[in-house]
């Protein structure tokens, strides 16, 4: 089967006009922010206005008008990661991506996904491409339908959602005004496991140049794809800082000795750090690097213990969120009948420190950073739904694969005691 990805219908002349379908546009202006619609649902598709994600219309020499059948069968797991990947991918620029449609009167550039049945049928003579794009030179659209037909991939890239979303993103670039690349490395060039990012370098293009002129920085046939999207899209806007919420164990839980801490973490944008700390033991701070947040503790001695999870965002805005946990005591937090401590009901709590019924307060939640004050948390969640994504690790560890351009296919452990009692196992993730 093959794969691959297809610039159509695209007239470029030198200077700022671009002719796509027939119509002369004048380039558009860097928006505030550009918003992505990854549209996973069955739709059908028209060609009555041209390009219009709102009205599912796509116009251009070689297209056919009909239904597409969507990605009904991804799981909340994968688009989870598929999420995470856009985010990471993209985090200098100023776009956020949804998987439910925006509401009217909102501006957006739309995804569209399918079957190889449905490449074959709406681009009859084409070819399974597995990225579909109409090449806007000049971004004068500023609202793009792009296909991914994830049909026309083979069954492991289809399971690898750092692969599906380098090739999502080569159907938004050429929206975006982006041509093919030669090469590896980079978006809109040659698949690698470290492509997925867009090259901030004069590339040489692929093939014939469509779009010249109009790459800033670079002379012909030359493209910085990082000049193009600043002077198209713009760069990130800060949101304010991430959202940080414990989803096990809650606040005043009493636990076993071996647990695993989730958190989830959101922010509109990718390049976030999360870290686990235990505030009784300086020093023991454990980092996730991507979701799901999660660590696995065991061995914890008998006691209170403080767990802070603080997470970091492109923009050096800190939110941390404590809790405190009792560990194998029936009444953690409460003063027992004598009003002595016990030798064993001090594990996690500082030289004359008692229990007393204080101990369990209020979860606390704090944000720092430009434009916001230390406080209750009150960013709202991205504009995608969050869910507990898979632990499935499997990201980029395809062998390299040519860029997939029609113009050139290829082939393509245990952490250290606390108080030399507590072990913390590393956290794991499917194979």
């Amino acid at each position: 089967m093959a794969s691959g990805r297809a610039w159509l219908g695209s007239l470029c002349s030198l200077g700022t006009l671009c002719m796509v379908g027939g119509v002369l546009l004048v380039p558009g202006t860097a928006q505030a922010r550009r918003t992505v619609f990854i549209n996973l649902d069955p739709e059908v598709l028209v060609n009555t206005n041209g390009q219009d994600p709102t009205t599912n219309s796509y116009n251009t020499t070689g297209f056919t008008p009909g239904p597409i059948s969507g990605w009904p069968t991804i799981t909340e797991d994968d688009k989870t990661e598929l999420l995470y990947w856009f985010k990471e991918a993209s985090v200098p620029f100023d776009i956020v991506y949804t998987f439910d449609r925006p509401p009217a009167g909102t501006q957006y550039d739309m995804v569209v996904t399918g079957t190889a049945a449905d490449n074959m049928a709406l681009f009859p003579g084409l070819g399974c491409s597995g990225a579909i794009g109409l090449a806007d030179c000049s971004d004068g659209n500023l609202e793009n339908v792009s296909f991914l037909f994830y049909g026309c991939m083979n069954a492991a890239d289809q399971a690898n959602m750092h692969r599906v979303a380098f090739t999502a993103f080569a159907a938004m670039g050429f929206g975006w005004g982006l041509e093919n690349l030669t090469g590896t490395g980079q978006i809109m060039a040659g698949y690698s496991m470290n492509a997925l990012q867009f090259g901030n370098t004069c590339s040489n293009i692929s093939g014939g140049q469509i779009c010249p002129g109009q790459h800033p920085g670079c002379s012909d046939p030359q493209q910085n794809s990082t000049s193009d999207l600043m002077a198209r899209i713009g760069p990130r806007v800060d949101d304010g800082p991430p959202v940080v919420t414990f989803l096990a164990p809650m606040h005043g839980e009493v636990v076993q000795p071996a647990i695993t801490v989730n958190a989830a973490v959101g922010d509109l944008f990718g390049g976030l750090e999360v870290q686990l700390e235990i505030v009784e033991v300086p020093g023991m701070v454990l980092v996730d690097e991507r979701p799901p947040y999660e660590w696995n503790l065991a061995g914890i001695p008998q006691g209170t213990w403080t767990l802070r999870v603080t997470a970091i965002d492109a923009d050096m805005n800190v939110t941390v969120e404590e809790i405190q946990v009792c560990v194998d005591l029936p009444e953690c937090g409460v003063e027992p009948p004598d009003g002595s401590t016990g030798a064993d009901d001090t594990a996690g709590a500082t030289a004359g420190d008692e229990f007393t019924t204080e101990v369990f307060e209020p979860e606390t939640s704090t944000s720092t950073g430009a434009g916001s004050s230390t406080g209750p948390d009150t960013v709202p969640p991205p504009l995608a739904t969050t869910t507990t994504p898979s632990q499935n690790d499997t990201f980029g560890n395809e062998p390299d694969v040519g860029c997939q351009c029609r113009a050139n296919d290829g082939s393509g452990g245990p952490w250290p005691g606390l108080l030399g009692l507590l072990m913390l196992g590393a956290f794991t993730r499917r194979e």
